[in-house]
């Protein structure tokens, strides 16, 4: 029941904000920011994902670990592997 409240509320406030054309061009602006700005930080998350993998490769290689093996543990390819040893 509750849901059917909040339901109508959206619909409301939906029906409010397309009645205004200037209210409304403010929500699509605001929607495309919001969509802009997830974007941003998931490829930022990516890019800390990948730094930390080429770190925990260099410490394997530091190791003494073979290629092939960091290669299958991190899924970096072999190349990005010789890259990293640089």
């Amino acid at each position: 029941m509750e849901n059917d409240q909040t339901l109508k509320n959206a619909m409301n406030e939906w029906a409010r904000v397309t009645e205004d054309p200037q209210m409304l061009v403010t929500y699509e602006v605001n929607q495309k920011f919001q969509v802009d700005e997830t974007l941003t930080l998931k490829k930022a998350e990516k890019q800390g994902e990948e730094r930390a993998i080429k770190r925990v490769a260099l410490k394997m290689l530091q190791k003494g670990m073979d290629i092939q093996t960091i290669s299958e543990l991190t899924e970096l390819t072999e190349k990005d592997i010789e890259q990293i040893r640089k």
